[in-house]
């Protein structure tokens, strides 16, 4: 009795303390914090830096613009359209000088880009066109409208384009807004008689992640369009469906038919309709290209394995043919992949159609429309080379496992029929085809601007078919994305440009590598804060390979660095390029970690672009995986240290996604040579990864299943190599991630129960990567609190 009346008393005085105690975060428990934007303030842990340094952060983060172009060049060579941040507008490329368009002229119409789909298309010099859906519509007659827009005035004018009925699914729309390419499903006696309109294709995730900057450099919209967006996703999913083949273009999804339909062109403006071709059950859209006057379009199909398969995430089977893709075990003659893969080149006044095929030899790359040449009479062809990879049998043809892709120029002949007449191959092409594509469009006739990754560099490049030459036209490190050409008279690229230290503006470039032009200046002060400096860097391995990379650091600082703290980084993926471009989120701290002090490291190894077709697939030949990337940037690190850079106990580590299964192997399989890990988003456990994760991609990394290498299987996970683990461990990941979180906790939890230094920081409601401003601020602090902490 007494003992119940004390615990009251403490009851009360708990309650009094209470009253007048400071505001304290939620208690921490096996050094986890939870971070819950949507909880109690209260609840929130304390910032670990200064009111100064998070302000910075803040603005590294939060106050880049990405301008970009948006449109080709207008046919007088004098403009084009451009997004940012802050909206859209026509750009003088001349002058830079911009004629905004009122974010309200989207409220009622929104434009098919904002969505991903189709393009803006100059009509005359002055008029930009696009088809946008029509928010408030009630009916077909008023579904579409087609956007003109002045340069001069930024007026839009709309015009209404209604669909005939509802078995009508839309595939492309040519640059006059009016020549379209549709499918229908065929008649048939049991035909419904309802008029709901039902999807003519299944869209389903393939388990493979993209990296967090891909996600952000999709079609930047100001806040106010963004939302408009949102709703009408929400809203009208009923128009949105009438597009076929949505997929945004990162090796994520795949938009399969549901049946086999029927292939038409339509005149939007007659109703006319003409019949081109049967599209076979279970296929996909790889591109749709037309020239510029609208006549003919290019169209390329592929088939998609287990079409009415398994969900994305519920592990390998191995009768499906998309396992057996992917680690070798299908033989070409029975892969849809290729076999279904065709191109059709239609002639939209006569109807008149030519397939071009695969060639029939094993190993022939599966082939993509790509881009006409001005005047219509060559069409230049992707071909997507297969992986051929040791110890599998058959090549692995899904696109974004390819090893390589190469150019094709279809040259028309006297019978109208466009023959095969040169090939383009270079390194630069090497990997597969997934975020950050090659690219390669007709300016001329005979002239061309390619873009591939040479190391980390997307640079443009000239190239003429004739002659065979071939130039850079960078002349700085980085990534030059959105480019656009004026015509052969004036010879210019306007494109945006970006950097590891320079956040992305848009410049004009002549096609000699002359007279560079800054166009727009809408992040000079932000790069002009984080005064940073790279430098390129070259370390050859044992094996006699040489590996590029990039040393970013504060600009005062010298080069080559003296026994500094450097961090090195990984990107996701894998099969994914690192880009050399601007960053500051703490999954890609490029200019987010140099900005504190810290030299970050950045370097390409196996298995990544921008080498060789043999340095890109070496990753998974054999059972190198899980070894040849992590010993390569262990070899790396040490030649750093003998060269004085750097020096044991001042090396870290960070990546997310496969850059945090990176980060956790190395200090596995390297528990001496890294001081300090983040590992972010990681997946650690290959076995469970094959048992119930993605369908996909451990067979593609394992060739094997765990029941015949479990030794194999065990040694690339890093959740069973806990035990070998000194670093100290600073762990991300979010509640909601499709990784589970839950095996990330207890590799941790292993680490805290042997005494290595170890957080794990929680993320509520948060999925694969950091997606709220004020968790990646948070992240920030901790990211740089903890290497301050643990290096030296």
């Amino acid at each position: 009795m007494r003992r119940s009346r004390w615990l009251w008393w403490i009851g009360v005085l708990v309650a009094l303390v209470g009253l007048v105690a400071p505001v304290t975060a939620a208690p921490i428990r096996n050094n986890i914090v939870n971070v819950n934007q949507f909880g109690d303030e209260k609840d929130l842990p304390p910032n670990l830096l200064s009111d100064d340094e998070i302000a910075k952060i803040d603005r590294l983060q939060n106050d880049v613009s990405y301008p970009v172009p948006r449109s080709d060049i207008s046919p007088d060579d004098a403009a084009v359209l451009i997004s940012s941040n802050e909206g859209f507008a026509f750009l003088d490329i001349t002058t830079g000088d911009t004629v905004p368009i009122a974010a309200e002229a989207f409220d009622f119409f929104v434009p098919l880009p904002f969505f991903g789909v189709g393009s803006f298309s100059w009509q005359d010099e002055s008029t930009l066109g696009v088809l946008a859906v029509n928010f408030f519509a009630t009916g077909l007659e008023d579904a579409f409208v087609a956007l003109f827009i002045n340069r001069f005035s930024g007026e839009v004018n709309a015009f209404q384009v209604g669909l005939p009925d509802e078995n009508l699914g839309i595939v492309s729309i040519a640059p006059n807004l009016t020549n379209w390419l549709i499918v229908r499903e065929p008649p048939t006696a049991e035909e419904s008689s309802s008029a709901e309109f039902k999807p003519f294709t299944k869209r389903y995730t393939i388990g493979l992640p993209i990296p967090f900057a891909t996600r952000e450099h999709q079609f930047t919209l100001p806040a106010r369009l963004q939302r408009r967006v949102d709703q009408f996703r929400q809203r009208r999913p009923d128009l949105l469906n009438r597009f076929l083949f949505q997929q945004q273009n990162d090796g994520t999804a795949i938009e399969a038919t549901r049946e086999p339909y029927n292939l038409f062109l339509y005149d939007a403006t007659t109703g006319e309709e003409r019949y081109v071709t049967s599209i076979p059950y279970a296929s996909a859209l790889l591109n749709a290209t037309w020239t510029s006057d609208s006549a003919f379009a290019a169209v390329s199909f592929f088939g998609v394995p287990d079409a009415e398969g398994r969900s994305s995430y519920v592990g390998a089977l191995f009768s499906e043919e998309i396992y057996r893709d992917s680690t070798g075990n299908l033989p070409p003659h029975q892969n849809p992949i290729i076999q279904n893969n065709n191109t059709y080149v239609i002639d939209f006044a006569s109807g008149q159609t030519q397939v071009i095929r695969p060639d029939a030899t094993v190993g022939a790359p599966i082939l993509e429309a790509h881009d006409w040449a001005p005047g219509g009479q060559s069409l230049l062809i992707k071909a997507h080379h297969p992986a051929y990879l040791k110890g599998r049998t058959h090549p692995v043809y899904l696109p974004r496992f390819s090893s390589r892709t190469s150019f094709r120029f279809y040259d028309r002949d006297n019978s109208g029929q466009f023959r095969l007449s040169k090939t383009f191959e270079h390194p630069m092409l090497s990997g597969g085809d997934v975020v950050y594509r090659s690219i390669a469009d007709f300016v001329s006739p005979d002239e061309l601007i390619v873009r591939g990754v040479v190391g980390s560099n997307r640079h443009p490049y000239y190239y003429n078919r004739v002659s065979g030459e071939l130039r850079n036209l960078a002349d700085r490190a980085g990534s030059y994305f959105n480019v656009v050409a004026t015509s052969s008279s004036t010879r210019q690229i306007v494109f945006t440009y970006t950097s590891y230290t320079d956040p992305p503006d848009i410049y004009r470039l002549r096609w000699d590598g002359t007279a560079l032009a800054r166009l727009t200046w809408q992040n000079e002060e932000l790069r002009v804060e984080a005064n940073l400096r790279q430098d390129p860097v070259t370390f050859t391995l044992r094996n006699g390979q040489v590996r590029v990379g990039t040393l970013i650091q504060a600009a005062d600082a010298p080069f080559p660095p003296k026994n500094v703290r450097m961090i090195v980084w990984q990107e996701g993926g894998p099969n994914v390029p690192m880009i050399n471009q601007w960053m500051t989120n703490v999954e890609n701290p490029y200019a987010l970690l140099p900005s504190f002090g810290f030299a970050l490291l950045i370097t390409p190894v196996a298995g990544r672009h921008g080498y060789t077709p043999a340095v890109y697939n070496s990753l998974v030949d054999s059972a190198n995986f899980g070894q040849i990337d992590i010993d390569e940037q262990a070899e790396i690190v040490q030649q750093a240290i003998s060269r004085g850079w750097t020096s044991k106990g001042k090396v870290g580590i960070t990546g997310c996604s496969y850059g945090g299964y990176f980060t956790l192997q190395s200090v596995v399989r390297h528990p001496d040579l890294y001081a300090a890990a983040n590992p972010q988003c990681a997946f650690i456990d290959v076995i469970s990864e094959w048992k119930l994760g993605s369908v996909i991609l451990p067979p593609y990394l394992e060739g094997l299943p765990p029941f015949k290498a479990l030794n194999e299987y065990v040694k690339d996970s890093p959740s069973y190599g806990a035990d070998k683990v000194k670093a100290a461990v600073l762990t991300f990941h979010g509640t909601e991630d499709f990784l589970p979180i839950v095996q990330n906790e207890n590799l941790h939890l292993q680490l805290v129960n042997r005494g290595v230094p170890a957080r794990m920081v929680r993320f509520i409601f948060e999925g694969h990567g950091l997606g709220l401003q004020e968790n990646q601020l948070y992240a920030a602090q901790e990211q740089i609190s903890w290497f301050r902490t643990h290096l030296k």
